[in-house]
């Protein structure tokens, strides 16, 4: 299995070569912008990135190669989520903004 990923010009995961995948990671590729949302509200930030290196697997095997945290005002993280796909990733970017807009309170 590779370890190793970038998003390609349509946003699929495709593999990467270590040195490939740094040159995303440093926005020197075509098509390698890591964000998928990055934003501030009520004094939380709220960032979804394209890490492009395996962080564990969803139910179905895929490797989650994207993550959403949400970040209190002193830059403390107080939420993490991790996707297998860009369409899940800007998905749980959404939820995650609607949660901060909520007020960070779990649906009862």
């Amino acid at each position: 299995m590779n370890l190793f990923y970038k998003l390609d010009e349509n946003k699929n995961v495709v593999p990467a070569t270590l040195e490939e995948w740094n040159d995303y990671w440093e926005e020197r590729l075509p098509h390698s912008s890591k964000h998928i949302g990055d934003e501030i509200i009520n004094d939380r930030r709220i960032s979804t990135v394209f890490i492009g290196l395996i962080n564990g697997f969803n139910q179905k095997n895929e490797p989650l190669l994207f993550e959403s945290m949400i970040f209190d005002e002193n830059g403390v993280s107080i939420s993490m989520n991790r996707y297998a796909t860009y369409k899940e990733a800007e998905e749980g970017h959404k939820k995650a903004v609607q949660f901060v807009e909520d007020g960070c309170k779990e649906d009862e």
